[in-house]
């Protein structure tokens, strides 16, 4: 019994010191033979001063160059010699090993090698291999080199022959055949080590004269030898960047590759578009609405399985809070839009997911980032995205490698550079300080991430399970099947350390895997698209081996299939349209599919179904634009989450001149006029003028209402006043009523409202008192230049034409309800007496209800912590119970916070600092704990005494929320919160509510409006729904992913999202309001855009 008690508590520990299992294991050296550590060491040529990318390592080629069907191994070196390794492993083994050829092999040791990919250049059927190379050298030690394989792995370096020796700082390269000649041409991803501050504004270059300029090479190789031309000026490749990413995908479904650049420092990303005559376009800004400030590595592929290119781009916003705030400087929205009027795009720090929704109807394709929403957006220090299917269940999965050897960005060791500089010191003194000062910084090492695809547009962050907890300095990485047994292992090129091989541990799971044999030119099939039909499932895969960073992967194609046992088909078609359809192929194994048992196919033409809704913006002959003058409120609140001074034009809609055809109002803004646009009986639309536009307008136009005020049967004119230019109690917050005759002339009256000097929001007209004419709710927005103080809100009756402030009399409560954005009059009890239902920003969803004529707060348990960032209320029976249900537009969950009600976002004020001004701290929880948002800088502007409580950014960095305000000051604050973030239906439930969150693409991004329609008439209500917000200050970024959205009822209280491929419904500008429009012949639906184009949609009848 002694010993069997003492082996037990052995076989314990034992146990205890066993790692878990995970899906990957890093396999040793000892293992695998693979012995390659990228060792960097800083010396007076390659250092952060003489070589700003000393840092960001090395690549990774995987494939087969002895065709023996296993995939090969292809390590690059900054200071190091690159490694060649020969795949040996034997059938069965049940781990991959390999040889190192290196010293046989004919690979020479020179230069500074960074990106690596392979390709048969010369179309003999033998993998080759195209090393990049940089470096703090003159640019004949920075020729890149083209290994052409001879066979049995030897390979003759013939760079010069082919005319590829290039000499530029050249990161990585990409072969494909962008002419559709046949043969393979190459595209060079280049930066530059002459430019000291890449950071800086300047203009942007676009006529190919930057010093960073990409690199294009035609393949023009003929019977007299191989020659590959520099057509970069011919084919259109004219934009200067620091590229880091490249990938090349067909973008835009027109059978013709495209090119996608992420490039780092201010520039922004490129996506070259295929014009099919040899020439590319540049048109990031219109396919995109924001790229990754620092870009670093890229990937293109389908992620939801609906046969469209979706694009993934990596950057370095960290995961945690200490570390985001030792890096995090100052927000400067100043210098953003200082950057838009040169020309840039919006740029923003933090991982990019850009799913493709589809083509719209000018040709272009839209992308929605979502990356937030994803749940992938801060990765730490991130260099190589992959997306591939790395647990086999059939759905793209990703892995981003990460690490920096040197914490350059440590904001106390930039500002103590800064101290030394500003000394009065010499060029020479500051670099030689920075030299030695630079080693000195330790590193960011970090584990690389992994994130399982949640078949839903988001992903579960599984590197616990998949991968464990080893930090490293990773960049470059592939993925092949290194084994063959059937799942996908990872290499990937570590700075410092052994290179990883993650062998893969997938169990009771299906594939098929595809060896592509293409024609005489292409013999390895890249350009080939491969579409997949398993039970229901879609999966696509557009053949291009450049991905990631600095690296390319295996050539051999790779579906996961899960449990699935069968594959109804495969269909493959190949660069020049010939295709071929595998019915019912086998499965777990490797498939040959060859060029030669394809078929020429006609293409058929684009089927494009009769959508829900046309967009008749052009017939009806509207051509608005709002104009918004640039006003940054963060100059007067530097603690804002965002401005308040953009928020129109909001719409009105009535038969203004008794026709029988409504008209619409357009709200105006600072100096500039709103707009009554009269509709005539062909749905055309003719500007009238509704007041005297030759005086001053110093109002903002925030809100709007036609309605019949005096009783006469006509549609007058109510216009709220708001935005947060003006000190609250000032005459430009007064609201304004403007009086009809009947013929759409109008008059403006000044004896008809009370005083009203806060900023406000929304009107809503109702006879809630029963007495036989139409009252108004008025919303207030907020106490200007205060935020977050409310503005008050007014209950005004109707008095014969004249409406008496009633609130104090008849609402109470109502007065300093919070700053609201929107209500809704609904009778929710069925008294027949109309209640009121009011949303506002960090309120929550309150319902006051009407006691004959007089309202007060109702308490409902749902509605208890249901404080959100609400911006819009419709109602509507949703679930035909016959009770008013109400959909309610809200932040969404596209966003860097996370909100609940046990971990709300909150925002504290008071005057802290005793200056006589507000101070609005706001906070956020990140790992349950409460920090706040802002900055160390940020905060210091507000609060100067904070740069003294933590003198530097490390202190400020660990700093929680109590750190900041103690429980006195806490207590003593004005508090606000959110806890909902999503957009919701608000279920009646009789005698309570229910909130359930709105389908995924509503979470997308802010919705600012909603219309309650049968879009589709089927009896059963359905919700359009438009929005996002530019607004946000520049470190959270512009919510711009909402491209306008159909949610299709079904009766029951549910709703299935149809994008606008579907509906015909594309408004992807910064939308503020939609309202529809009554024509006897024609309904139509109208849409406004803060600084964009009014747009007019018909709905299809049936």
């Amino acid at each position: 019994m002694k010993y069997l008690f003492v082996l037990l508590i052995f076989l314990g520990l034992m146990a205890c010191e066993q790692k878990p299992k995970t899906l990957f294991t890093t396999l040793s050296a000892a293992e695998s033979g693979v012995r390659f550590q990228n060792t960097v060491t800083e010396n007076d040529s390659f250092n952060l001063v003489d070589y700003y990318y000393v840092y960001n390592g090395g690549g990774v080629a995987v494939g087969d160059l002895n065709n023996d069907n296993l995939p090969d191994l292809y390590f690059t070196g900054n200071q190091v010699g690159d490694r060649v390794y020969r795949n040996t492993t034997k059938a069965g083994s049940g781990s991959p090993t390999f040889q190192d050829v290196t010293a046989s092999a004919g690979i020479q040791k020179s230069g500074w090698s960074t990106g690596v990919t392979m390709a048969d250049v010369n179309a003999d059927g033998l993998l080759d291999i195209y090393v990049c190379k940089s470096g703090n050298y003159e640019g004949n030690r920075r020729k890149n080199q083209l290994y052409i394989n001879k066979g049995n792995f030897r390979f003759e370096e013939s760079a010069e022959r082919y005319g590829l020796a290039d000499t530029s700082y050249t990161n990585q390269a990409t072969f494909f055949d962008y002419d559709k000649d046949g043969d393979l041409d190459v595209y060079l991803l280049t930066s530059t080590n002459r430019i000291r501050n890449p950071n800086q504004v300047t203009p942007v270059i676009t006529d190919g004269s930057g010093l960073a300029n990409d690199r294009l090479f035609r393949n023009d190789s003929d019977a007299s030898g191989p020659r590959f031309t520099d057509v970069t000026q011919l084919a259109g490749i004219l934009h200067d960047g620091f590229g880091l990413g490249l990938t090349v995908s067909d973008f835009n479904q027109d059978g013709w590759e495209d090119i996608y650049v992420a490039n780092d420092f201010l520039a922004n990303d490129f996506l070259y578009v295929n014009n099919r005559n040899g020439t590319f376009s540049e048109v990031g800004k219109t396919y995109f609405k924001h790229h990754s400030q620092f870009s670093m590595g890229c990937d293109a592929a389908d992620i939801n399985n609906d046969g469209l290119p979706d694009l993934v781009v990596a950057d370095m916003l960290p995961a945690d809070n200490e570390q985001r705030k030792k890096m995090a400087g100052p927000a400067n929205y100043q210098q953003f839009e200082s950057t838009i009027r040169q020309g840039y795009h919006p740029q923003f720090m933090r991982n990019m997911l850009q799913v493709n929704e589809g083509k719209a109807p000018d040709g272009r394709m839209v992308f929605s980032e979502i990356g937030q929403f994803a749940g992938i957006s801060a990765t730490d220090w991130s260099w190589s995205p992959l997306l591939a299917d790395l647990d086999n269940d059939g759905w793209r999965d990703l892995m981003i490698t990460n690490g920096y050897l040197r914490d350059i960005t440590d904001l106390d060791f930039v500002s103590f550079n800064d101290s030394f500089a500003q000394g009065n010191r010499t060029p020479e003194e500051i670099n030689a300080y920075l030299r030695q000062g630079a080693p000195k910084m330790p590193s960011i090492k970090k584990p690389n991430r992994f994130f399982r695809n949640h078949r839903d547009l988001t992903f579960d962050d599984v590197t616990a399970s998949w991968f464990g907890a080893e930090p490293s300095l990773s960049n470059g990485s592939a993925y092949a099947d290194l084994d063959r047994d059937g799942d996908l292992d990872l290499i990937v090129n570590n700075i410092n350390q052994d290179a990883y091989i993650l062998q893969n541990n997938t169990a009771n799971t299906h594939y098929l895997q595809l060896k592509l044999q293409g024609p005489k030119q292409n013999p390895f099939g890249l350009g080939v698209d491969v579409t997949l039909y398993s039970k229901g499932l879609t999966q696509t895969h557009h053949q291009a081996v450049t991905r990631g960073f600095q690296s390319s992967v295996d050539y051999i194609i790779h579906f996961g299939l899960g449990s699935g046992k069968t594959v109804d088909s495969l269909t493959v078609v190949w660069p020049d349209g010939n295709a071929q359809t595998l019915k019912k192929p086998a499965i777990d194994r490797l498939l040959t599919v060859d060029y030669r048992q394809a078929f020429p196919t006609v293409k058929q033409p684009e089927n494009r179904p009769a959508t829900l809704l046309t967009d008749v913006t052009r017939a009806s002959g509207i051509q608005f634009v709002h104009q918004e003058e640039s006003y940054l409120d963060y100059n007067q609140e530097p603690l804002l989450p965002h401005k308040l001074s953009q928020q129109g034009p909001k719409l009105a809609a009535g038969d203004v001149n008794g026709d029988g055809l409504d008209d619409v109002f357009i709200g105006g803004s600072f100096r500039h006029y709103g707009k009554l646009l009269i509709q005539t009986p062909a749905g055309r639309f003719v500007e009238k003028p509704y007041t005297d536009e030759s005086l001053p307008k110093d109002e903002e136009d925030v809100g709007a209402l036609l309605f019949d005020a005096d009783g006469d049967n006509d549609q007058d004119l109510y216009i709220v006043s708001g935005s947060n230019e003006y000190y609250d109690g000032s005459e430009y917050y007064q609201d304004r009523l403007y009086l009809n005759d009947g013929k759409g002339n109008f008059t403006k009256v000044t004896d008809r409202l009370p005083a009203i000097r806060h900023s406000g929001s929304c009107v809503m007209a109702l006879d809630f008192d029963k007495d036989g004419d139409l009252d108004l709710f008025r919303g207030g927005r907020l106490k200007a230049l205060q935020y977050p103080l409310p503005g008050e809100s007014y209950l005004l009756v109707n008095e014969k034409g004249r409406f008496r402030d009633a609130t104090d009399q008849l609402a109470p409560n109502l007065r300093n309800i919070g700053m609201v954005t929107d209500a809704v009059w609904a009778d929710i009890d069925q008294d027949s007496w109309p209640d009121l239902v009011v949303v506002g920003e960090m309120m929550p969803i309150t319902v006051f209800k009407n006691n004959r004529g007089r309202l007060a707060p109702a308490s409902f348990d749902a509605l208890k912590g249901s404080e959100g960032f609400w911006n819009c209320i419709r109602s509507g029976d949703f679930d035909q119970d016959g009770d008013v249900d109400f959909v309610i537009g809200n932040l969404g969950l596209n966003s860097r916070y996370r909100v609940s009600s046990g971990e709300p976002m909150r925002i504290y004020a008071a005057d802290y600092d005793g200056n006589g001004r507000l101070d609005a701290l706001g906070s956020y929880y990140l790992g349950g704990i409460e920090y706040p948002i802002a900055s160390r800088d940020e905060l210091g502007r507000q609060l100067p005494v904070i740069k003294k409580q933590f003198t530097n950014y490390a202190l400020y960095a660990k700093a929680k929320l109590t750190d900041l305000l103690p429980d006195d000051k806490r207590q003593a604050s004005t508090v606000l919160q959110a806890c909902w973030q999503q957009s919701v239906l608000l279920e009646n439930t009789g005698g309570n509510f229910r909130l359930q969150p709105l389908p995924a693409p509503a979470q997308w991004a802010p919705i600012q409006s909603l219309l309650v329609e049968d879009i589709d008439q089927d009896g059963q209500l359905d919700v359009l729904a438009v929005g996002n917000a530019y607004e946000a200050e520049s470190v959270a970024g512009q919510y711009d992913a909402l491209t306008g959205l159909v949610l299709k009822g079904n009766g029951k209280g549910g709703f299935q999202p149809l994008l606008f491929p579907q509906t015909g419904f594309l408004a992807d500008g910064d939308c503020k309001f939609i309202i529809g429009l009554n024509n006897p012949a024609k309904r139509l639906i109208v849409v406004s855009a803060n600084k964009g184009a009014l747009q007019v949609f018909r709905p299809r009848r049936k």
